[in-house]
């Protein structure tokens, strides 16, 4: 899940804000929570209790300024997507500090929201594709990235991780190991498999086909599970990267 922090001292520009960002998710199959913070102070709290993906924060605060918040979230958080609220010639230069993201202007416009999401989506699909796992192997402890990954088999009471260049085997239960790698974008069409959606190029009858002409089973109780997965990460990550909200 997506959580999205907005924090602004005016109660109209935080209803606005999230409103423009329901409005954007109506069109993407993509869960997401929205929290509401009125002072730099509940914020900071929140965040020490609970990372968000991405935070919008207003630069000129009552009881703090934002870059001055900013910097706190930096000091547990490196990672989060921060986008200034504010007007331009308050944020140039001094977002640099603490590596915001973007901006938008007051009052913020759907058009302004709507491609900074576009544009942290696409940057977060960048950063996933080159995230590693460590996974525990026959041959010891093994970082694999994701992207490199094809699919697992479960074969033997062991599961195999089939790679580009290589199979490495390990031993974990194809359940816990769906769990782990659910939001990797990873989706079970078989008891026995665990496929990278990515590399899904089609289904047919009780087949799925990947990409070097791999042929994976499709068992019947969990075809429509399959499919509905394999849409949501198509919509997700094909007419994102377009641009183009679905209706």
């Amino acid at each position: 899940m997506l959580k999205i922090y907005v924090c602004d001292d005016e109660k109209e520009m935080t209803n606005l804000i999230s409103k423009q960002i329901e409005n954007f998710f109506h069109g993407y199959p993509c869960e997401y929570k929205i929290e509401v913070f009125n002072s730099g102070r509940q914020l900071i709290k929140r965040v020490n209790q609970e990372r968000a993906d991405i935070i919008f924060l207003d630069i000129d605060l009552q009881d703090s300024n934002g870059i001055q918040i900013a910097k706190l979230v930096r000091r547990v958080d490196k990672i989060v997507k921060i986008v200034f609220i504010t007007n331009y010639k308050n944020y140039k230069g001094a977002a640099f500090t603490v590596r915001a993201f973007g901006y938008v202007e007051k009052p913020s416009t759907e058009e302004q929201i709507f491609r900074q999401l576009l544009d942290i989506h696409n940057y977060m699909q960048e950063e996933q594709n080159d995230i590693s796992i460590k996974f525990e192997t026959v041959d010891g402890l093994i970082n694999i990235k994701i992207k490199d990954i094809l699919y697992f088999e479960s074969n033997n009471r062991k599961i195999n991780i089939v790679t580009f260049s290589k199979k490495y085997k390990m031993n974990q239960k194809i359940s816990s190991l769906s769990k782990i790698m659910e939001e990797y974008d990873f989706k079970s069409p078989h008891s026995s498999f665990l496929v990278n959606l990515d590399y899904v190029v089609g289904i047919k009858n009780y087949t799925v086909y990947m990409i070097h002409d791999i042929e994976i089973p499709l068992s019947q109780r969990k075809v429509l599970d399959f499919k509905k997965a394999m849409n949501t990460y198509f919509m997700k990550t094909i007419d994102l990267c377009k641009g183009v909200p679905h209706a």
